[in-house]
């Protein structure tokens, strides 16, 4: 009788303590399934169309003298995302017609605008639009045709994901292959100190999408 009554209250313990253990896997359990359902109706897949008010797209240009900046508004655009919340596709169309310049005022920006627009760089009049498709994406590597002037060229650029349909990327140009050669050190050797780089970067910064 003294052995069932030395051993009965360390059996009842050791029932509670397992008991416990048991409720508490079990509330974990509920706990991550919760969260990863969570995660699951945050992911969107299908077709989203660019929203042009809440995106911005900035472009800068170098010279051996200092740079310049602005803006271009995107006419239209759009990607298609699977059910991980990757791009799978898409595509942008910019109305060359808006590029402008923040860093300038007055006569020096309207000055640097009417050039940014005429024939020695984007020919605005008779090439409104330039347009950009997705050919494939890789990680965080998105691949496609830019095409300028009427000239295509293959680009690629990393990108980075803020927001559920927001982006971010800095897009590397050169301006060349598209057949802008005004004050080009590659085409005009000699000219000295008053080069521009052929190379002009484009920022998404963000662009958004709904």
């Amino acid at each position: 009788m003294k052995k069932i009554i030395f051993f009965s209250p360390f059996l009842l313990t050791l029932m509670f303590l397992l008991n416990a253990c048991s409720n508490n896997n079990s509330e974990k359990t509920t706990i991550q399934s919760d969260n990863s359902s969570k995660k699951e109706q945050i992911i969107k897949s299908g077709t989203f169309n660019l929203d042009t008010e809440k995106s911005n797209i900035e472009w800068l240009g170098k010279k051996l003298t200092g740079s310049h900046n602005g803006n271009i508004k995107a006419q239209k655009g759009m990607i298609q995302v699977d059910e991980k919340g990757n791009i799978t596709a898409g595509n942008f169309i910019l109305d060359m017609s808006t590029i402008n310049c923040t860093d300038l005022e007055g006569e020096s920006k309207q000055g640097l605008e009417e050039h940014l627009n005429n024939a020695d760089f984007f020919n605005t009049t008779e090439f409104p639009i330039a347009s950009f498709e997705i050919s494939k994406v890789k990680s965080d590597t998105i691949f496609g045709i830019l095409t300028i002037k009427n000239i295509s060229n293959e680009i690629q650029f990393n990108y980075k994901k803020i927001g559920e349909l927001s982006y971010e990327a800095d897009i590397i140009i050169d301006r060349t292959q598209f057949n802008i050669k005004y004050a080009s050190k590659t085409f005009i050797p000699d000219i000295g100190d008053r080069f521009i780089y052929d190379d002009f970067e484009i920022k998404l910064n963000p662009i958004t999408f709904n």
